[in-house]
């Protein structure tokens, strides 16, 4: 006798006003599998004051946070900082890890879907992974957008310090030519 087959692993979109996670979410759904994840624009595991023990169909297997780089009207950008806040320092006290995903456009979608593939390799096609692989992608230095002292992340911080030393002990081109004999 055959054993159902688990549910397809579920993701939590999250993110303030003007972070475009609806845009993600449909954009997802137009890059992935039919039915091998399970995308919502809430987390259930944020919803109930009181901790609980979640089952297996409502666990969720990964939560993306939308990062504060997208335009946002000046009048609404208080706003959309403390709803962010908000939701990280709920994520936070609930012990719900996330990764926060960055980009614009097709590079949003392509940071989504490299994490989503961490727990859900089976979610888009052979052709669709390769147009989105990474893996073998030369990598370049971004620094945040915003105040680094505001940030507490140590990991940014390590990225950051490492990134700088790479840039400092790396061998620049001679600005002089050697005399052709």
């Amino acid at each position: 006798m055959q054993q159902p087959s688990p549910p397809p692993p579920l993701i939590a979109l999250l993110g303030a006003p003007h972070t475009g996670v609806a845009a993600l979410a449909q954009a997802l759904y137009q890059q992935i599998t039919p039915g091998s994840v399970h995308i919502t624009l809430h987390h259930p595991h944020l919803a109930s004051p009181l901790p609980a023990q979640h089952t297996g169909a409502d666990a969720v297997a990964l939560t993306l946070l939308m990062g504060l780089d997208q335009p946002c009207p000046a009048e609404e950008r208080a706003a959309q900082e403390a709803l962010d806040t908000q939701l990280r320092a709920a994520l936070a006290a609930a012990a719900v890890p996330y990764r926060v995903v960055y980009g614009a456009g097709e590079q949003r979608i392509r940071n989504a879907l490299i994490a989503i593939q961490k727990i859900a390799p089976q979610a888009y096609s052979t052709s669709a992974r390769a147009e989105w692989d990474t893996e073998n992608a030369p990598r370049t230095t971004r620094l945040r957008a915003w105040n680094c002292e505001k940030c507490s992340d140590p990991t940014c911080e390590h990225r950051l310090f490492t990134a700088l030393v790479e840039q400092r002990d790396t061998p620049s081109a001679p600005d002089v030519t050697p005399d052709r004999a």
